[in-house]
């Protein structure tokens, strides 16, 4: 399912309209745009609005984005094209949402697995079994495939999703990083740049087999690559406590 990122919805035809979006929640002082990933509640959901973006899943993957209209999805989804109007007013808020369920569902299991009550080697390892099991999903995979395919055509759109995704992802694993430093766990100058490299570590050169069709690694050689890239990144930021599990 990501460098800075945003805390407001990018400007362009692709920003989630108000019946897409949760109520914005005031934190200190501050309100907050409701985002998935940033701590606020995910979009309202309802049994109809799931049968629409199931609809648009299956046709996503079966005809393509680009060739998927909202007709097909209205058919597949077994609603009247009005009813999907409500809803969505496009196919491209359609296939964000998609995307940023998966995601936030992500940021969420990485903020729980990073709770910092074990050692740092234990949580990086469950942290990169969740991520990589996530993103290695054939849904997702054939939606990055998707998005590779129309992303010059609807550049607003990739975009968007980029920052909702791969940056948000860094950004809570980046936050995890902090709580450890300020404990005195690690030393990390830059807890943005270690997220980035972490999670590049762990997922470039799977995606890249992914994403050309070669078959995924066995358990146990998933289970190897992972140790040997948690210890690689713990050889670049040590832990300072003696008895860190690495």
């Amino acid at each position: 399912m990501n460098t800075t990122f945003p805390l407001g919805y990018p400007a362009g035809p692709h920003r989630p309209k108000p019946q897409d979006r949760p109520n914005p929640a005031s934190k200190d002082g501050q309100i907050s745009d409701g985002l998935p990933g940033d701590g606020q509640p995910a979009p309202e959901d309802n049994p109809k609005r799931r049968q629409i973006l199931d609809g648009a899943r299956r046709m996503f993957l079966a005809k393509g984005f680009e060739a998927a209209s909202m007709q097909d999805v209205a058919r597949a989804a077994k609603v009247s094209k009005g009813t999907l109007y409500v809803y969505f007013d496009s196919k491209e808020a359609m296939f964000e949402s998609l995307v940023l369920a998966e995601c936030s569902r992500m940021q969420q299991a990485i903020r729980e697995i990073g709770s910092g009550a074990g050692a740092i080697g234990d949580e990086l390892r469950r942290i990169a079994r969740h991520v990589i099991t996530t993103l290695m999903s054939g849904d997702v995979m054939a939606s990055m495939r998707m998005m590779i395919g129309a992303g010059e055509k609807f550049p607003d759109l990739a975009r968007y999703l980029y920052t909702s995704g791969p940056e948000r992802s860094i950004q809570s694993l980046a936050d995890y990083f902090g709580t450890r430093v300020a404990r005195g766990d690690l030393v990390m100058p830059d807890c943005r740049e270690a997220a980035s490299e972490f999670l590049d570590m762990i997922i470039a050169g799977l995606q890249r087999r992914a994403l050309l069709m070669m078959p995924p690694l066995a358990e146990d050689e998933l289970d190897a690559f992972i140790a040997r890239r948690v210890a690689r990144f713990l050889s670049l930021y040590p832990p300072q406590s003696a008895g860190e599990t690495r």
